[in-house]
């Protein structure tokens, strides 16, 4: 079942040094992150529609890729460590594993702010809604056209909408570029490990 709260627990989890274990609050980041949103919206409270269209293409590449990702990992599942392997090498093949197992994390993680991110451009970029012609006959249509038109409420909660909607979208957008490039790292470091589990056999029959 789909649950957005745990695909974030299971990405948090994932943060902590390889060689000790030792967890990383994410706090930090989250509050840095909301910072930085905060500013991007007071500063640039809005973007074209153009970058807009550019975001949702990226994104649309972008979870392609981390799609291939996944199914890579899907065919080439860890296997366990063979009896009689020294324990050094038990441990560092439970790590390989364990790194391989929330890559996944990772992955979704990203996924879902990156469809988050594709809602909230696509949101930004739909036109103001207007009142159609044949309904401004209505004379209660007519007293809300005119109430828009003379009342400050209208613009108001318009601007708070849309400022709350950019600060969104910055704030997703910071987390798709941590996120795809956390993504990229572990991806690389995951093979990097991997080919050298690879390769330790025969280094070891060389010397």
């Amino acid at each position: 079942m789909f649950n957005v709260r745990q695909i974030v627990r299971n990405n948090d989890a994932t943060f902590y040094d390889f060689n000790t274990r030792k967890r990383r609050s994410q706090t930090p980041r989250y509050v840095v992150v909301c910072l930085a949103s905060l500013v991007a919206a007071v500063v640039c409270p809005k973007v074209s529609d153009n970058l807009l269209a550019g975001v949702l293409a990226v994104q649309s590449i972008l979870l392609g890729f981390t799609v291939n990702v996944m199914f890579f990992l899907l065919g080439n599942r860890e296997k366990e460590t063979p009896e009689g392997t020294s324990i050094e090498a038990k441990v560092r093949s439970k790590r390989l594993r364990d790194l391989y197992h929330e890559l996944f994390y990772n992955v979704s993680y990203f996924n879902l702010v990156a469809v988050a991110s594709i809602i909230v451009a696509t949101g930004l970029l739909l036109p103001t809604p207007e009142v159609p012609g044949f309904l401004r006959g209505l004379s209660p249509v007519e007293a809300y056209v005119h109430w828009l038109g003379t009342s400050k409420v209208p613009t108001v909660a318009s601007a708070i909408v849309r400022g709350c909607a950019m600060f969104v979208f910055y704030a997703i957008s910071i987390e798709v570029v941590f996120s795809i490039a956390r993504v990229i790292g572990r991806t690389s470091f995951y093979f990097e490990r991997k080919m050298g589990e690879v390769r330790r056999p025969d280094d070891q029959g060389d010397a």
